[in-house]
């Protein structure tokens, strides 16, 4: 029940800092998203496209192995050799656009479909077959691409025929020749099973890609909210400590009375308020009160309150305070929201005749304990009016008590006495007289100690619920 509590918030500097940071952080992780799913397209294209030219090369490799074969096969009377691979090929899916065969020269021997321009020069197809390389290319045709590969095949049935006029045993036989086949088959997936492994790589890293790129946008959006949280609770810092700056320390003396005092808001700022001071006649005005509800709301009534207390005469006479408390209640009617009330206790003490003069306008009873004949004597001051700002026309009526040396006065809030512990029980002005009965021969500090650890003592783990307020003066 300590009077404040200090902030752990950042300052504006630094939240401005740390938010350039985190922006910079998810500008960093989102360009990385989009670079991973960049790259992981551009990777599946790349290798399902070598995979598929593999796959069309194959089969373009099983069409030279059938042609060879056909080679070495006699011939069907009246169908040139290219005619016997189409119909030996007809009906399968993937028949090849064109298929050429020429000599070394250039010379086209054969040739079957529509072929395209030469793609290889007989320079590269020699250097190649030399080297024992593949040769092939990609080309565009009409309906998308195709695959052109160029084998290097020995035959017999192809060779140059030998000089004419040249019989019996000395002609020679015909020699196996070297020939060029040229292959073009479209360029199309063959074996899905194959491009499968690649495509799932593709899915896999595009998933995380965009899960990293949501995941950021999200903390984007995240952050946003919690800079702009963040700022508010800097706001609220700031007007607590407005609000505290406005009410008095937590012990002084204003002669002959001493005070000690207690003031913790539920949360940031808070509707409950106290203060005290010396009015131009040297009489000693104290008050207390208490908004409805918590928060920013209660915080602004209770500015408003404040100040009324502080500017109006109300401790002339007690005309002056009856008035300015059917006024103040006037005004909350007009100006405050609907539901928002507030009740109050304000009270001063004349050291000349030694009367304690006070209006309670709905609050919780303050107790006036003193030493009497009979023991320990406990007044309540509950003579006043109604709330402020409920009924307009109400009217309040101000009572006075005689106040001996020794004497004190205890206002609290009702945070105090509806303090409920964990078993559900309320603290209760019963136990709060019970620590008076005891405890108030002592100092205000004393006494405030001692109703802390009361009130402490009863709670136990649980924590208040409401703002909680209190006002020890002892009278000289």
């Amino acid at each position: 029940m300590g009077l404040t509590r200090r902030s752990s918030l950042p300052s504006g500097p630094d939240l401005a800092r740390a938010r350039r940071w985190v922006t910079a952080s998810l500008i960093a992780a989102a360009v990385l998203a989009l670079l991973i799913l960049a790259n992981s397209v551009r990777d599946y294209l790349y290798v399902s496209r070598l995979l598929t030219v593999r796959q069309v090369r194959e089969t373009l490799s099983q069409y030279v192995v059938a042609l060879e074969q056909a080679l070495r096969r006699p011939t069907t009377p009246g169908l040139s050799l290219l005619e016997q691979l189409a119909q030996t090929t007809q009906g399968e899916p993937d028949k090849p656009l064109w298929v050429e065969i020429r000599r070394p020269d250039g010379s086209v021997i054969a040739r079957l479909g529509a072929a395209g321009t030469r793609q290889f020069s007989s320079d590269e197809e020699s250097a190649h077959f030399r080297n024992r390389e593949a040769l092939y290319k990609v080309v565009p045709v009409p309906g998308g691409e195709a695959v052109v590969e160029v084998f290097a095949l020995y035959s017999s049935s192809l060779a140059v025929p030998p000089p004419t006029g040249l019989t019996g045993p000395a002609s020679p036989a015909p020699r196996r020749s070297l020939v060029a086949v040229e292959i073009a088959a479209p360029l199309a997936v063959r074996d899905a099973s194959v491009i499968w492994p690649t495509r799932r790589n593709l899915v896999i890293n595009c998933s995380g890609a965009l899960a990293l790129l949501a995941a950021a946008a999200a903390a984007g959006r995240g952050f946003r909210a919690y800079v702009r949280g963040r700022r508010l609770e800097l706001q609220l810092e700031i007007a607590r400590q407005v609000q505290s700056e406005l009410l008095p320390s937590g012990t002084g003396t204003w002669e002959p009375v001493r005070l000690a005092t207690v003031y913790r808001p539920a949360e940031q700022v808070g509707g409950d308020f106290y203060d005290a001071f010396r009015s131009g006649d040297g009489r000693i005005a104290i008050v207390i009160g208490d908004v409805s509800g918590k928060g920013v709301p209660a915080a602004l009534v209770m500015g408003v309150i404040h100040g009324a207390v502080r500017s109006s005469a109300w401790p002339g006479s007690t005309a002056d305070h009856e008035r300015e408390s059917a006024q103040l209640n006037r005004l909350l009617c007009e100006k405050a929201a609907a539901g928002r009330y507030a009740s109050m206790l304000w009270c001063y003490y004349e050291p000349s005749t030694r009367l304690l003069c006070y209006v309670n306008a709905g609050h919780c009873p303050g107790l006036l304990v003193g030493e009497r004949d009979h023991g320990v004597a406990i007044a309540r001051l509950d003579v006043g009016g109604p709330v402020l700002g409920i009924l307009p026309a109400a009217s309040y009526e101000q009572a006075r008590c005689e106040v001996r040396p020794g004497d004190v006065l205890v206002l609290y809030s009702d945070g105090l006495i509806e303090a409920t512990s964990p078993a559900g029980e309320e603290y209760g002005e019963g136990r709060l007289r019970d620590c008076l009965a005891t405890a108030g021969s002592g100092s205000p500090a004393e006494i405030r100690a001692a109703i802390q650890a009361s009130a402490d003592a009863f709670l136990g783990t649980a924590s208040p619920r409401d703002d909680v307020t209190l006002v020890v003066a002892k009278f000289a």
